[in-house]
């Protein structure tokens, strides 16, 4: 499951050799390599007390250094210098049971760069130690942050950059720091960003033109925004996500020329890319990459992976391992399905209006034809009426009624009339 607080590191030599650096419960941080074959070999125990707390990075000799909390709290730092794992203490804890400091390391020129968290006053405090030739500096107090929101990166000159959250008694800002080249302190903090709402995640690349590019989550109760911005830009901001649901985990990559912006969610990656420094962005798009996606942070010394920069990237496990937005080919294909989906969700819209509309017309005919009909039976009831009106008039006109009745009264027999009277065989004359 990708996840930011989970992250697999894969660290490539300058050879082409992969290395990948990891938790494993039970067995502390470990490291294996990746044959020719692409299969990984068995690990090997750094350190079997550390947590997962932990940050990994490759130097330009092929030297890997780690930086990692152990389970009584200790800070430790450690490389593969000399043919050996060596470790130096960095920080001791007063508390036994150990809490995300949210360790990260950088190394520059010959120089580690041990970024964490402590807690000092009830609050954050973001720090930094560093070790050059085994001579480990004194802790340097950086500032109060809110929620243990930092990110430390390098830029294309090797200088060392600071971002991080802190708040006033009416806003929350993000901040922007460069380290001094002796490294000794920090500049004076730029402020990029304020808002009422919270801020982070935080994350940022940069270009071989040496231009440096950070996206961020702004949410409230109602609302997650991610905003994209150049620190050079005079504070110009994009919003490259914005809805009332939750964007997932999300990310910049910069890969051969090409900026992307992408989102982790139910294991599913969306991204949008540009192609000109950030100036546009296209629609976003769902990028194939399969299933048990993890966040993986890549290094790498190989001349090809020149133009990769990817301090956090989704990817899997396949065949090794495998790192999203590598294959253009696929990148192209997701924008080119994007946009026949587009085709067809405009085709099916424009046919849902016409069949709505089609819906009204046949609803208004039918009203239109029921009054036709209510009409008729109006009609054809007065109809009735008349047909019956005529045929009672009609009846009058042929049979007229009269004003009285003539009866002829029966006459009376004459006094000659005579009655026959027969009794059996004989006739008498009465």
């Amino acid at each position: 499951m990708y996840s930011l607080g989970q992250k697999q590191y894969i660290l490539k030599n300058s050879l082409g050799v992969s290395y990948h650096v990891y938790f494993e419960q039970g067995r502390g941080l470990c490291i294996r390599m990746l044959s020719d074959s692409r299969i990984w070999s068995r690990g090997y125990m750094l350190d079997k007390s550390a947590i997962n707390d932990f940050s990994a990075v490759l130097d330009r000799n092929d030297i890997f250094h780690f930086f990692f909390q152990t389970q009584d709290g200790r800070l430790m730092y450690g490389h593969g210098m000399h043919g050996q794992i060596e470790l130096q203490p960095v920080l001791n804890s007063r508390d036994s049971t150990p809490w995300p400091k949210h360790v990260s390391l950088l190394f520059l020129e010959r120089t580690a760069l041990c970024f964490y968290v402590i807690k000092y006053q009830n609050r954050n405090l973001v720090s930094m130690q560093t070790i050059q030739d085994g001579n480990l500096s004194r802790p340097i107090a950086i500032s109060y942050i809110e929620d243990s929101c930092y990110l430390s990166f390098s830029d294309a000159e090797g200088k060392c950059h600071l971002l991080y959250v802190s708040s006033d008694k009416s806003k929350k800002h993000l901040y922007h720091r460069i380290l001094k080249d002796d490294f000794s302190t920090f500049n004076l903090p730029e402020r990029l960003f304020s808002t009422d709402y919270t801020i982070g995640p935080l994350s940022a690349v940069c270009t071989e033109a040496n231009n440096i590019h950070i996206a961020f989550e702004v949410s409230g109760d109602e609302f997650h925004e991610i905003i994209y911005m150049k620190p050079a830009s005079g504070g110009k901001t994009v919003t490259l996500y914005r809805s009332g649901t939750a964007p997932g985990s999300t990310g910049l990559a910069y890969i051969n020329g090409v900026i992307y912006f992408f989102r982790v969610n139910d294991e599913k990656i969306y991204f949008r890319c540009s192609e000109n420094n950030g100036e546009s962005w296209s629609d976003e798009a769902l990028y194939p990459l399969g299933n048990n996606i993890v966040c993986y942070s890549y290094f790498s010394n190989h001349p090809k992976d020149k133009t990769i920069y990817a301090r956090e990237i989704p990817g899997n496990f396949t065949r090794g391992y495998q790192l999203a937005f590598l294959d253009e080919e696929k990148v192209r294909s997701a924008q080119d399905r994007k946009i026949s989906n587009s085709r067809e969700n405009d085709y099916i819209s424009n046919l849902e209006k016409k069949i709505i509309l089609l819906q009204n017309v046949t609803d208004n005919m039918q009203r239109e034809l029921t009054k036709l009909w209510l009409t008729q039976k109006n009609f054809e009831k007065r109809l009735e009426y008349l047909i019956r009106s005529f045929s009672e008039m009609q009846d009058q006109t042929q049979n007229p009624p009269l004003d009285g009745y003539n009866e002829e009264t029966p006459s009376e027999p004459g006094e000659d009339a005579s009655e026959t009277i027969q009794t059996g065989d004989n006739c008498e004359n009465v």
